[in-house]
């Protein structure tokens, strides 16, 4: 189950095929919280087709459009995918899976993010492992770490 247990969330989650609500469900470690926040499958579609696309359009004028439209289209696809493939409903985890996107999307410099005015390599090299690594903490400290 990729779905955050919380103690906030813990009286909704299904436990599993039975359909009973937190029976034998325990709620998730740091590290369980650390792994189910960060998006990465869609990261990886992410960086492949993007790596696609500038490997044969980068000379391209039009490549900076296509660029803008395939982080759209990532920034869309993440609680998309999360809700529909991975069984997640809860909001706050999709608001916080999709945010971290964009901080990998940020970080990695690519075309449509380097060019926003203000755009600073080294606070987006900071700015994502700090959301990695404190991004469990947001809904508390787990009991168990």
């Amino acid at each position: 189950m990729r779905m955050v247990i919380t103690k906030r969330n813990y009286e909704t989650v299904p436990a599993g095929s039975s359909g009973t609500a937190s029976v034998g469900v325990s709620h998730d470690s740091y590290r369980e919280r650390l792994f189910k926040y960060i998006p990465a499958e869609i990261v990886v579609i992410y960086v492949a087709v993007y790596g696609i696309v500038y490997a044969i359009f980068a000379a391209d004028p039009l490549f900076p459009l296509a660029a803008r439209w395939i982080l759209i289209a990532g920034i869309a696809a993440t609680p998309l995918y999360l809700w529909d493939a991975e069984h997640v409903t809860d909001w706050v985890q999709l608001v916080i899976s999709t945010f971290g996107f964009v901080l990998w999307a940020y970080a990695l410099g690519v075309v449509p993010v380097s060019a926003l005015p203000g755009y600073n390599q080294v606070v987006a090299s900071l700015a994502l492992p700090i959301y990695v690594f404190l991004s469990p903490l947001i809904e508390g400290i787990p009991e168990r770490w």
